[in-house]
């Protein structure tokens, strides 16, 4: 039975994709305009933003890629607020999970203080048992690295656990660290041909539901 819920942020517990690409663009562009279309963004949207940096630096032909950082943590600095709305039924359908005995983390390719200010601006913050992001492990998902932390700061093993976000980088990292994976659909579906997840839903209400449905059968 599944005991833990791993969940990314951007895109799966925050309506925050076009915020993230914004963001993404605007530093790219100052780096290396004219190189990333938004289509590419949109499509490496969940990638570790370590990698995405060294992606900028190397067409910018920078040769230090904290000077990108900075840049990118000045302009979410200054948006943050944009990046910080919930999607419909998370905070009830989290609180429902918690209630019924769910243990969760979020596990997110986000820097740590983005992550921590979000949390708290969304008011869910304490509604998570441990919290890994891309500051706390040496490669971002689609690395197994960040589950397996997030395994063990939990205590449980993988097959008492699921992954849920909604890019392909989820479901890699998922597979990685021999966990159950979830694709949240809110931006619509897509096929991926290199990962498919165990299960797909097109919003959270229908998942929490789900989820208490198979907890409350088990615990019979």
């Amino acid at each position: 039975m599944i005991q833990a819920l791993l969940f990314d942020l951007d895109g799966t517990l925050l309506d925050s994709r076009d915020a993230v690409v914004d963001a993404v663009a605007f530093t790219a562009e100052q780096y290396a305009p004219g190189h990333f279309s938004r289509e590419e963004l949109l499509a490496r949207f969940g990638e570790s933003f370590d990698d995405f940096l060294a992606a900028v630096a190397t067409a910018a032909g920078v040769p230090d890629k904290k000077e990108v950082l900075q840049r990118y943590f000045a302009y979410v600095r200054e948006h943050h607020e944009e990046h910080v709305k919930l999607f419909p039924f998370v905070r009830e359908g989290l609180e429902k999970l918690k209630a019924a005995g769910f243990t969760m983390a979020i596990v997110t390719n986000k820097q740590r203080e983005f992550t921590l200010a979000g949390l708290e601006m969304a008011g869910i913050e304490h509604l998570f048992e441990a919290i890994v992001t891309v500051d706390d492990v040496s490669r971002g998902k689609p690395s197994a690295e960040p589950v397996q932390k997030a395994l063990g700061a939990l205590s449980k093993r993988p097959e008492q656990a699921m992954m849920i976000g909604d890019s392909r980088y989820d479901v890699l990292a998922a597979v990685g660290a021999g966990v159950q994976s979830v694709v949240l659909e809110w931006y619509g579906q897509e096929k991926w041909p290199y990962a498919s997840p165990d299960y797909r839903y097109a919003d959270f209400e229908t998942f929490v539901t789900e989820m208490l449905a198979a907890k409350a059968q088990g615990g019979k």
